[in-house]
């Protein structure tokens, strides 16, 4: 059972996202309110509503507006650094598509208080290594120049991350992932484009785009999933993704995979969220009970995964299955071991460097054996939960 401080959370967002009441709220949980909703990256959507209440005192209010104002300097900033990329590509006649970002801002009541972070876009393969030195060449710089741009390269200029994308990460590479990325390298050839605040951007056909947004929640359901991902997903099908158009997305979402994920977190909106039931009934075989779990686990997480300590690292990595496991122990031993980033031979030893930390960890905890109990236990829900799911 979601906690009520947790439904609290769930009945604000409601508020701002959809035609639902304010709930009343105490004035010990406004602390708890800002600062959950920061951790999802969801802090402005309920401004407004908050703004304009007659029940709330002053002070409150201006501080909600304040929160407001800076999501939309943001976007702002955003819009104008996006457009000049885009104008870039253009004037070089590199195809380009806006992935996330506004491209899942524009469902939004207001988009600019979609919280905004870095900006990707999606280039031919072709164009992939033209579209990065052009880049270079026009004052982005590498983050890591070592970096190999297996799926990306991420680049900065003026303090905005930019990710060129050559393809989409997780399900590039497996049989099932095959027909997800058909889907979106056919959408980028039949690119749209939508006028966002004055601005020229493109994007990708409905399907494909929705495409994108689902396999963002896939990407990140184990590292570390919150309310950003989801209310994007919430919005688009609110907007695109009714009974009548389902069929034609299951078609692609079905082979990949992907099909009980889209229903339960569809199920999880209508539940929490506020999405219209009306027309969205291709959601009704959900288990209620693993969209509970999965509400729990998105309020332990936060966006990206940033509620997580060093704490819950144990269980998280136990979440995985075995080759996951390692895979992740080794990612995380080499971020963490200086040797073994200077030199690559050592990759294979950060496995055993990531179990040293942690069981030092553990080790320094009042009670080792019930801290290790837990993790596993944790662990075993989770891995549960995913089969649940059974994401690929």
């Amino acid at each position: 059972m979601l906690s009520e401080k947790n439904e609290l959370i769930c009945n604000v967002l409601k508020a701002g996202l959809a035609d639902f009441s304010l709930p009343e709220i105490s004035d010990g949980d406004w602390d708890y309110l800002e600062r959950e909703l920061r951790n999802q990256a969801a802090a402005a959507l309920p401004a407004d509503v908050i703004g304009s209440h007659p029940a709330i005192e002053e002070r409150r209010k201006n501080r909600w507006k304040g929160i407001a104002y800076s999501h939309a300097a943001r976007w702002s900033q955003i819009l104008y650094a996006q457009n000049e990329l885009v104008q870039l590509m253009g004037q070089h006649q590199i195809q380009m598509v806006i992935l996330k970002g506004t491209a899942a801002a524009m469902y939004y009541p207001i988009p600019e208080y979609r919280s905004m972070g870095d900006i990707d876009f999606l280039v031919q393969e072709r164009d992939y290594q033209k579209a990065l030195e052009l880049m270079k060449e026009n004052g982005y710089t590498q983050t890591d120049p070592k970096d190999k741009g297996e799926y990306h390269y991420s680049l900065e200029k003026n303090g905005i991350i930019f990710e060129l994308h050559r393809k989409l990460a997780k399900l590039s590479d497996n049989k099932k992932g095959k027909m997800v990325t058909e889907s979106v390298r056919n959408g980028l050839q039949h690119r749209v484009w939508r006028q966002i605040d004055g601005y020229q951007v493109p994007v990708l056909p409905w399907l494909p785009n929705g495409v994108v947004l689902l396999c963002h929640i896939r990407q990140h359901l184990v590292s570390g999933l919150g309310l950003r991902q989801i209310i994007d997903w919430m919005m688009y099908v609110e907007k695109e993704l009714d009974d009548r158009k389902y069929p034609y997305f299951l078609e692609v979402i079905e082979k990949a995979g992907l099909e009980d994920l889209a229903i339960h977190v569809t199920k999880l909106c209508q539940k929490y969220l506020g999405l219209r039931e009306e027309g969205i009934r291709w959601c009704i075989g959900a288990n209620e009970e693993l969209c509970e779990e999965l509400m729990g686990y998105i309020f332990q997480q936060g966006n990206f995964g940033q509620k997580v300590s060093w704490e819950g690292k144990g269980a998280k990595a136990l979440s995985r299955s075995g080759i996951e496991q390692l895979r992740w122990m080794q990612k995380q031993g080499m971020r963490h071991w200086r040797a073994a980033r200077k030199f690559p031979f050592w990759g294979c030893a950060a496995i055993f460097y990531e179990l040293f930390r942690y069981i030092v960890y553990v080790m320094k905890k009042d009670k080792p054996i019930r801290s290790l109990y837990l993790d596993i236990k944790e662990g075993r829900r989770r891995r549960k939960m995913f089969k649940g799911l059974r994401v690929p």
